[in-house]
């Protein structure tokens, strides 16, 4: 199985070997790069071996990679994005949900899926955490910088999401989050592992 962050790692893997095909004379550096990057590929996926031997080619150009890549894409599964009813209960505490059309996405660009509602400052999220979909939401601030998201580790445009993790008897709350991509989508394609995303859920998920 090749998930979606394991396709953005592999695509990010092969452009580095051929970046290094291209400006690294040393033929001993570039096999021990190859190496490298085809054993942390089939450690993600036995299906990967043809790719493996296919990327073996210090020839290879980035027209040649794109075409090799379209073959392992096809492998990934798609992000399973819930019916607007199903969607309606994971937020049923939220009213007058607005949800955005999925017709239109290609899914297996997804690990997650989430929106903005500037209106409301929200940002909401449908992930996959112990076995099912969820839906978090949380406001987001107004202002953005560039800094690291705390879900793809990536260096991005990031706003501060906070989401209502316990609330008290006496009236009082406590709210959790931490600095995420203001573009999910962008966020999606830059994700080349799930430990943030873990993370970040468990961090914001009602205690």
């Amino acid at each position: 199985m090749i998930t979606s962050s394991d396709f953005n790692r592999i695509r990010h893997l092969t452009f580095a070997l051929i970046n290094a095909y291209h400006s690294v004379n040393s033929v001993e550096t570039q096999e021990a790069l190859y190496a490298q990057i085809s054993d942390e590929m089939y450690q993600l996926s036995e299906t990967l071996v043809p790719f493996i031997r296919d990327i073996k080619s210090p020839t290879l150009t980035k027209e040649g990679a794109e075409k090799l890549l379209a073959s392992v894409k096809a492998e990934v599964v798609p992000f399973e994005f819930p019916t607007k009813a199903v969607i309606q209960k994971l937020f049923k505490k939220v009213k007058k949900l607005k949800v955005p059309e999925a017709d239109h996405l290609e899914l297996r660009d997804y690990t997650y899926f989430a929106w903005n509602d500037l209106a409301s400052h929200r940002k909401y999220m449908l992930v996959s955490h112990a076995g099912q979909t969820m839906g978090i939401y949380g406001t987001i601030g107004i202002d953005t910088k560039k800094n690291t998201c705390a879900i793809c580790s990536q260096t991005s445009q990031v706003v501060q999401f906070m989401a209502l993790t316990k609330s008290n008897v006496d009236g009082t709350y406590t709210k959790n989050g931490n600095y995420i991509c203001l573009d999910s989508d962008a966020c999606n394609h830059q994700m080349q592992h799930e430990r943030g995303l873990a993370n970040f859920v468990s961090t914001v998920l009602p205690k």
